[in-house]
């Protein structure tokens, strides 16, 4: 398993950094470290120059270029270091570009993402929690996994079977990665008001995790409201993770609020598995 790594800013980072290293010992992955200085942000002080000066904010756009290469090196190092203390394979790189372009760039090389749910990459952290890892789950095609606010180990994993391809899909991309095959314990999860609705939404799960040699996981059918009883049922379960697909039924813009995704992204006790 080849897993992305990209350096965010915050305390969040700390938690990702656990949660890949944690994922890649336990599926024999290897980490790749990438911090991206933010090409955009140097162009600006570059384009703030008033007439006649702009050879200042040429040495400016100089100066910050250096800092932050020098902060994102230092910041990758760690974290290779970290990796490597820990048995796990690793490597690191910084580049300068577009931060969203340079991780979609990467999603053919790399199975996994791995980052905060409270992610944030602006350097005055200004961006909207987690969405740009969002995004590239969106263009790049690639599944996420988000640590939650406080680091636990994966140990139960609750599977959101909402019905549909978008269900599918996420069973699916986890199965191809062999994620969580030996966790002690897996739950295959339906919101449902008839017994009946609820085994059909299970139903294609199931048979991707057999087809892809897991043991049979656990099954639940629940009516209530989708979110809430999710939610609720997740808390009783003690779940660690929770594996859906995208974002739900919602446009994308309805997100972080709405869906069931956008709900357990607010609430983040728990890590998420994410695949469109």
């Amino acid at each position: 398993m080849n897993i992305l790594l990209p350096v965010s800013r915050g305390a969040s980072f700390e938690n990702a950094v656990r949660l890949a290293i944690d994922t890649a010992k336990a599926h024999a992955g290897r980490i790749r470290v990438l911090d991206v200085v933010d090409a955009a942000e140097i162009r600006r002080i570059e384009a703030g120059a008033r007439p006649g000066a702009i050879h200042l904010a040429r040495h400016a756009a100089d100066e910050v270029r250096k800092r932050m290469t020098a902060e994102g090196t230092a910041a990758v190092a760690e974290v290779v270091r970290r990796c490597e203390e820990a048995g796990v394979p690793a490597r690191g790189e910084v580049l300068e570009g577009e931060l969203e372009r340079e991780l979609v760039a990467s999603a053919g090389a790399n199975d996994l993402l791995v980052s905060a749910a409270a992610s944030h990459f602006d350097p005055d952290l200004e961006d909207a929690s987690g969405r740009l890892v969002l995004s590239v789950m969106r263009e790049g095609g690639m599944p996420i996994l988000l640590s939650g606010a406080k680091y636990r180990p994966v140990r139960t994993i609750v599977v959101g079977c909402g019905g549909g391809i978008r269900t599918e899909r996420a069973v699916g991309a986890m199965a191809r990665l062999s994620l969580w095959k030996a966790a002690p314990r897996g739950i295959l999860l339906a919101v449902d008001d008839s017994t009946e609705g609820g085994r059909e939404r299970i139903a294609a799960p199931r048979q991707i995790l057999a087809d892809a040699g897991y043991p049979p996981w656990e099954e639940k059918i629940l009516p209530g409201p989708r979110a809430k009883t999710l939610l609720s049922f997740c808390e009783s379960a003690d779940a660690d993770a929770v594996v859906l697909g995208g974002w739900g039924e919602h446009r994308w813009n309805d997100l972080l609020g709405l869906s069931v995704t956008g709900r357990l992204l607010e609430d983040g006790r728990r890590h998420l598995f994410l695949y469109m």
